[in-house]
């Protein structure tokens, strides 16, 4: 599914275009319209404009032609929870060691290495972007040398669109986790508050 053509656009559209159209096809295909009303082209109208509307996500489309939908952010969320959850449990000592804080501490510390990537990455793009900007032929013909370091920015893009997925991903399991207490034991409670 192209999700420009699902909204008759084309991929250079802006912002408000999206929104615009998006709003026209939806009252169009509701599926409470008598006349023109489909259920199913409601549904991919607002995928479309839930992907193209977000500017993560269309990066990400744009630049790779897939898509993720809050469910597949969730259920990697879980996932990784679960793997988690096994990890921890194997090696802690249940009397005395917090698998929520672990957890979350864990997770706060691998969130920061990733905003250390997003911002090296970054960094590299601009590098990049120099190094693409000066390099010249002496001749008329295809800048092959040009065409590596062009492609080896989008590919540092895509780092940091996958980068940033991976952020929603902990922000989505630190929700969940906010979610839940660890219970110690009275005696483990009692060294803790002295």
């Amino acid at each position: 599914m192209n999700l420009y053509d699902e909204l008759e656009l084309e991929p250079n559209c802006t912002p408000e275009e999206i929104k615009q159209k998006y709003r026209v096809l939806a009252q169009i295909y509701h599926p409470d319209k008598a006349v023109f009303g489909d259920e199913e082209k409601f549904k991919r109208v607002k995928l479309a404009y839930e992907v193209l509307s977000d500017p993560i996500k269309r990066a990400q489309y744009d630049s790779t032609g897939k898509y993720n939908t809050d469910l597949d952010i969730r259920n990697e969320a879980i996932s990784r929870l679960n793997n988690m959850v096994s990890q921890y449990t194997n090696n802690m000592n249940p009397e005395f060691d917090d698998l929520i804080l672990k957890m979350k501490v864990d997770i706060n510390q691998t969130e920061m290495s990733v905003h250390n990537q997003i911002i090296t990455n970054e960094a590299n793009i601009k590098r990049f972007l120099l190094i693409s900007e000066r390099i010249k032929l002496k001749q008329e013909g295809e800048n092959i040398l040009k065409a590596f370091v062009d492609a080896r920015i989008e590919q540092i893009k895509n780092e940091i669109i996958s980068c940033n997925r991976t952020l929603q991903v902990f922000k989505l399991m630190l929700e969940i986790l906010g979610d839940y207490h660890y219970s110690l034991n009275d005696i483990q409670l009692m060294i803790n508050n002295e």
